[in-house]
């Protein structure tokens, strides 16, 4: 395996990661509704109890992303300064 190929790994998993760190911080924004609502209606369906189970999932995706995914970002981040050093 070459240098460039590594290269494309680690930046390819570098804009997966920031993807999904981006998701997870609209989620944290918008106490969980943000997947499944347009921004005009998340301020409609923002104390609707009728959503109470979407934001509880919301909000459990956003934990679970911001617990075992920055170390992966890191490490990619890592993995593409030290190809450019070589």
């Amino acid at each position: 395996m070459d240098i460039y190929s590594i290269q494309q790994i680690a930046f390819a998993g570098l804009i997966c990661t920031a993807l999904l760190l981006l998701i997870a911080l609209f989620t944290k924004l918008t106490n969980g509704l943000f997947i499944a609502r347009f921004p005009f209606e998340f301020l409609k369906d923002m104390n609707d109890p009728r959503y109470e189970n979407e934001k509880r999932f919301g909000n459990r995706f956003r934990i679970f992303i911001f617990k075992y995914i920055p170390p992966f970002f890191i490490g990619f981040a890592i993995i593409l300064f030290l190809t450019y050093l070589v």
